[in-house]
């Protein structure tokens, strides 16, 4: 028997439609039931960095956790930034008597609240589940050989040196490569095929970054052929690992994305180190807009 399933399809770390990262957030109601071949199938056939499973289960009150499912179009991953700022956005845009909704991921529990963002626009900040690790610099030289348009100069650490390795949980690996000029991350190309970072199981992602004198940072995320306008994974880890640089407090990291694909993405990142120099916490902040909805039949 199809099964007929609504799916809202928004664009997030914007407050613009059809720019920043979209999103399909497909509605799974508790009479319906999804295995994984048929959740991949789904997010293949939407061919969007992450496309969320919103299981619709009965809750007992509002403060029961909401269980959702991140997929890629090629596995399942335990956290995503995109898709939950997406998801707790769009929650509690229909629930304005709420002021916080929990998600439960593969990751653990997260918590959205509502927030204020630039000229009064609403956003909504999560508190990403870390497991923040900081691994030897590594030197993969597939990352830089395989950017022809970037020089050695190009690099802060030069085209031969090793960069960070980060993880924000298990099973997220990123390499963060940082340059000297916007001018050198606008000539990055994508690569060829996925990165694999010698012991690190799971999802691994290059994350190159410039950072402003204004202090804004500049990035662009390459899984393989695919770019990403919004990579919020991939910002709480720059972010916390730009904070460890900074020492103990609480540090705002915004961070631009997108440009180059001309899907601009603005995300915030507070991190608060401790004074042993140990990330006590990540919060991810971001805007999101509805652009469509529809129905999947399966």
């Amino acid at each position: 028997m199809t099964r007929h399933l609504r799916f809202t399809k928004l664009d997030v770390f914007t407050s613009t439609p059809f720019i920043g990262n979209p999103l399909a957030i497909v509605h799974v109601p508790s009479t319906a039931q999804l295995n994984q071949a048929e959740k991949q199938l789904i997010a293949r056939e939407f061919n969007l960095s992450e496309t969320v499973f919103h299981h619709e289960q009965d809750r007992a009150d509002s403060t029961s956790p909401i269980f959702i499912d991140i997929f890629m179009t090629t596995q399942e991953i335990p956290f995503g930034g995109h898709p939950t700022v997406g998801t707790g956005f769009y929650l509690l845009s229909r629930a304005p008597q709420l002021e916080t909704v929990t998600l439960r991921t593969k990751a653990g529990d997260i918590p959205v609240v509502r927030g204020t963002g630039k000229d009064n626009k609403q956003t909504v900040r999560l508190k990403v589940p870390i497991d923040f690790n900081v691994d030897p610099s590594l030197s993969i030289p597939s990352v830089k050989v395989l950017q022809p348009l970037l020089t050695n100069a190009d690099y802060v650490n030069g085209a031969s040196g090793a960069e960070a390795c980060v993880s924000p949980v298990a099973g997220i690996t990123f390499i963060l490569p940082e340059l000297i000029s916007e001018d050198a991350l606008a000539r990055l190309q994508p690569y060829p095929s996925r990165l694999t970072i010698p012991n690190a199981p799971g999802f691994a992602a290059v994350y190159m970054f410039y950072e402003r004198a204004d202090g804004i940072v500049r990035a662009r995320m390459f899984d393989g052929t695919m770019e990403d306008p919004a990579t919020g994974a991939a910002a709480s880890t720059l972010g916390g690992w730009l904070a460890l640089r900074h020492g103990c407090g609480v540090h705002t990291i915004n961070i631009e994305q997108g440009i180059e694909m001309a899907r601009r993405s603005e995300i915030r990142v507070v991190v608060n180190v401790g004074p042993d120099n140990f990330i006590q916490s990540i919060e991810l902040e971001g805007a999101a807009v509805q652009v469509m909805e529809g129905t999947v039949d399966i």
